[in-house]
């Protein structure tokens, strides 16, 4: 319950700071941003691989990896483009 209240401050601090920065202008999204997709790319893969090895054959965990792989390549394509 500790770690769960750690976790609910920590994200209530991220939405504050990123209500704060709302109006420094593209100088403060560009520097949040790439630390929140870093985040979630590693959330992702920390709790997706060992799953995807641990429980499929090696087809299946290619498939997977590599689907994993075209979400990330996707959002890199959308913050290029935006």
């Amino acid at each position: 319950m500790l770690l769960q209240l750690v976790t609910a401050l920590a994200a209530l601090a991220g939405a504050a700071c990123s209500l704060l920065a709302e109006g420094s202008g593209a100088g403060a999204a560009s520097g949040i941003l790439p630390f929140t997709a870093g985040g979630f790319i590693y959330l992702g893969t920390v709790s997706v691989i060992p799953e995807i090895l641990r429980n499929s054959g090696p087809a299946q965990a290619l498939l997977q990896l590599l689907a994993l792989l075209a979400g990330v390549a996707m959002m890199l394509l959308i913050a290029h483009y935006e």
